[in-house]
């Protein structure tokens, strides 16, 4: 791990690698090659684009020629077959015999009707077996019935055979059984029993006289064959020989081969075209992040999971966007934008946003429509998330994305339409309406199911975990009100102050106000020892040495931090915690520590710090050191009024009185000169500004008020 960790320390090294992780990315969505695209052809397929001869061209096509052989080998002609003149003369005669001996046996005056039923199922014919059904049918005709049936039969049989002229393959009987005979008798005047006796008849003998001879086929197809010459083509330079849209033959691709128009997936000058346009995206973007997001610099963790969702995006862009053809405009590119907003900032989600629409219109071949569209669902999305602090702005946001989709594609369509027909402007709602509402849907539910999930990859907190953070059921917070309730509304004063501060400087007022909440909660672990919650108790400290009493005060820093960890806190509420006094020194047990000992080491009275690292966490530390000492002197009579310089105080007389304005910038100016502030990026102008806020908040608070006088009681 040491490696690694030496690695981290150097953050320009860091940084380049992440940029370089971003360029990457970018290109290899960009260089992705799938099927019909970047100039692939496949055959069925229409052609994404048209394609001229460079040059002319003549040359032997094995397409056309195998072409041209397999119709002159499958032609008709070529079939050969064998015929048997004999067979169906013989099977009409046998019809016509079988039809005379069941007439006999049904007139034979000899035989009773079980008689007559025995001998016709037992008939010699070998094509026909009477079923007891059929030859009880045959015995139920009467004279007439079965004449007129015995010559229909034989109509039947001789229509059969002159359909087919004498000639029955396998196709044409099972053409004559499944349609001919059946549709022949239905025009008949037979009942049905006759109709089924009748086919019956005629299906037993029809037989096939016409058979393929394979062998004699085979001779003449192959000599078919060898007959077809080599087709030639000619290809003049300049002619177009596909078009957008046209469906690829194989005669196409050889076409483009033999000319040598066949383009390549994706020619060497436009992967590194492309490598350059990812580059300058990719560069375009950090300078952005690490210029006007300088905090982004100082937190490699958080540029990297941006990084990564940058990366993610685009290539998952890359896969489903050819999917879904012309309704790409679904895609919710607009959850990333919130997703960005709410965990970070609206600049910062309106530069990935950008960021993303034209590295789509880039892959998408220059389709500004789609990288319009998707940019604006997701700038009114980031918008519409502004300081979020409630889950109805993510279905707010949803809402948003649907009407602006809808908006941007009837924009484009009007763009395109000559004129505006009332059926093409129904289907176009219809369509429109349904994708931008399943596109404002996916923002919000996939915005909501991950945002917790990225905010906790990039150590940030979002406004939504703010003001959850906030609410007095806090496990933490319950314990401070509970065990320390004066350290606790020093907290309450203490955001107060930050958040006027914050709003006055443009910093984050909801993150400072819950991180003043907080930052005193290691004062639970000994809520005595600190004079806010004392009430009126003996000060414990004067039983102490001055070593220990700051130990003890220090201590309430770094159990505060254990605290906040253990609680599962975010890294920038613990952070607070840690620098809300820097390494400033403890004063009072310093002193006392002077005057009774000969040496003393001033690390034993200090913070261990670190100093503040943010605007914010140099507003809360103010904050702090300007509520307690404005609250000390007040209750010590030693704050004047405003403007009241060497006149008494708000709550007596003091020898070191001073107003209001005059002890919160001797507290600014003292933080300055110690240093405390220095690593903070706060300015003069800022800290003027926070002075003014501090002030006026202050004296809403410390006020003088009117003496009134006690009431009479009559």
């Amino acid at each position: 791990m040491r490696p690694i960790l030496a690695l981290s320390r150097r953050r320009p090294l860091v940084l380049g690698l992440e940029g370089l992780l971003l360029m990457v990315g970018i290109w290899a969505s960009l260089i992705l090659s799938l099927p019909g695209e970047y100039g692939r052809l496949e055959v069925g397929q229409p052609s994404p684009q048209s394609i001229v001869a460079p040059h002319g061209s003549v040359y032997i096509s094995d397409v056309l020629t195998a072409e041209r052989q397999a119709q002159a080998e499958t032609s008709p002609e070529n079939l050969v077959y064998l015929y048997d003149a004999q067979t169906p003369i013989t099977q009409r005669a046998a019809l016509v015999a079988l039809l005379d001996t069941v007439g006999s046996v049904r007139s034979d005056p000899s035989l009773i009707r079980a008689g007559r039923l025995a001998k016709l199922a037992a008939l010699p014919n070998a094509s026909v077996a009477l079923s007891s059904e059929r030859a009880d049918l045959i015995l139920a005709l009467d004279d007439v019935s079965w004449n007129t049936l015995r010559q229909e039969t034989t109509n039947l049989y001789n229509r059969a055979l002159n359909r087919y002229d004498y000639a029955i393959d396998e196709q044409a009987l099972i053409d004559l059984h499944e349609r001919w005979l059946t549709y022949w008798l239905a025009t008949t005047s037979l009942t049905t029993p006759q109709r089924d006796l009748a086919l019956f008849f005629t299906r037993s003998f029809l037989l096939v006289n016409r058979t393929l001879d394979v062998p004699a086929t085979t001779v003449r197809r192959q000599s078919a064959r060898d007959k077809v010459p080599p087709q030639q083509v000619r290809v003049l330079a300049g002619e177009s020989i596909v078009r957008v849209g046209e469906i690829v033959r194989p005669e196409t691709i050889e076409k483009l081969q033999q000319t040598g128009a066949m383009p390549l997936s994706l020619s060497w000058l436009s992967i590194v075209g492309r490598g350059i346009i990812a580059t300058l995206l990719a560069s375009g973007f950090m300078g952005y992040s690490l210029v006007f997001q300088s905090d982004l610099a100082r937190q490699p963790r958080s540029l990297l999971v941006i990084i990564c969702l940058l990366d993610s995006a685009v290539l998952i862009t890359r896969l489903i966007l050819p999917l879904v053809g012309e309704n790409a405009f679904l895609w919710p590119l607009a959850s990333l934008a919130i997703i960005f907003a709410v965990v970070f900032n609206g600049r910062l989600g309106l530069a990935a946003s950008t960021l993303l629409c034209l590295s789509i219109g880039v892959m998408m071949n220059n389709g500004l429509p789609l990288a319009f569209t998707l940019l604006a669902s997701c700038t009114v999305a980031i918008f519409a998330v502004y300081n979020a602090e409630h889950m109805v702005a993510f279905l707010f946001a949803g809402l948003c994305v649907g009407v602006t989709v809808v908006a941007s594609q009837v924009a484009f369509w009007m763009l395109e339409q000559p004129t505006v027909r009332s059926a093409d402007l129904g289907g176009l709602a219809l369509s429109t309406l349904l994708f931008a509402g399943m596109n404002g849907a996916l923002s919000t539910i996939l915005s909501l199911g991950v945002f917790n999930i990225v905010s906790r990859a990039a150590g940030q907190v979002t406004p939504l975990q703010l003001m959850e953070l906030a609410h007095p059921s806090r496990p933490l917070l319950r314990k401070l009100i509970r065990e320390a309730p004066g350290t606790y509304y020093h907290s309450v004063a203490v955001g107060n102050l930050a958040e006027a501060a914050a709003e006055s400087v443009g910093a984050d007022a909801l993150l400072l106000r819950v991180a003043a909440y907080y930052h005193d909660i290691g004062k639970t672990i000994r809520p005595y020892f600190f004079t806010d919650n004392q009430m009126g108790r003996e000060n414990v400290h004067n039983d102490l040495d001055p070593q220990t009493s700051a130990q003890i005060i220090v201590d309430h820093v770094r159990e505060g931090v254990k605290m906040a960890q253990a609680a599962g806190l975010p890294q920038q509420i613990t952070d607070f915690i840690a620098t809300h006094h820097g390494t400033g020194l403890i004063r009072q047990f310093y002193q006392q520590a002077l005057q009774l000992q000969d040496s003393v080491d001033e690390r034993d009275f200090r913070y261990p710090g670190p100093r503040p690292q943010t605007r914010e966490q140099g507003i809360l530390m103010l904050a702090d050191s300007v509520e307690a000492t404005v609250r000390s002197k007040a209750q010590n009579g030693k704050l004047l009024a405003a403007g009241a310089h060497g006149a008494p105080s708000i709550n007596g007389n003091g020898n070191d009185a001073q107003t209001l304005d005059d002890l919160v910038q001797s507290i600014i100016n003292t933080r300055v000169r110690e240093g405390e502030l220095d690593e903070s990026p706060l300015t003069m102008r800022e800290l003027s500004l926070i002075k003014h806020a501090f002030v006026t908040s202050l004296q809403s608070i410390y006020h003088p008020r009117v003496d009134y006088a006690p009431q009479v009681v009559r």
